[in-house]
């Protein structure tokens, strides 16, 4: 039993050692903001199958969540303004709308989806017009109705 107990201490020690996550977008994090509450069980944040970083904190006020994460550094060219967020299978995925983002302005909040099928529906919504644009005024519009101006 102590042999057990001594190496699963020792793998995870191992695991923490190398997993730590430099935040990034600073020391809040990056923000998302849902219009109603993700299903979020898993701190990891994936981006094209990888983990890239994790979730740091989540509130709730006025219908609206706040979600934080950090991007592992390596991961820091993501933080644009395509780029959008969607709750599957209890963590937080990213994905880029198409064409080019600009880098993310300090305090600027990005738009997440509750459900895949919701993620969808809103790029189906947007072909016509420009998505990211589209994104980043619903992002605005839910930081604004969660009580951070914007």
């Amino acid at each position: 039993m102590k042999k057990a107990l001594t190496i699963f201490f020792v793998m995870l020690m191992a695991g923490l050692a190398g997993c730590s996550v430099q935040p990034s977008g600073g020391q809040d994090g990056i923000a998302v903001v849902f219009d109603g509450a993700p299903q979020l069980f898993d701190p990891s944040v994936v981006f094209m199958g990888t983990v890239v970083g994790q979730t740091l904190s989540s509130e709730s006020k006025n219908g609206v969540t706040r979600v934080a994460f950090a991007l592992d550094n390596s991961f820091d060219e993501l933080m644009t303004s395509n780029l959008v967020a969607v709750a599957r299978n209890g963590r937080l995925h990213l994905d880029t709308l198409g064409g080019y983002g600009e880098p993310l302005s300090p305090g600027a909040s990005i738009v997440g989806f509750v459900k895949p099928s919701s993620y969808q529906w809103f790029k189906f919504k947007n072909i016509i017009n420009n998505a990211t644009m589209s994104a980043q005024h619903r992002a605005q519009r839910l930081q604004a109705q969660y009580g951070m101006g914007g």
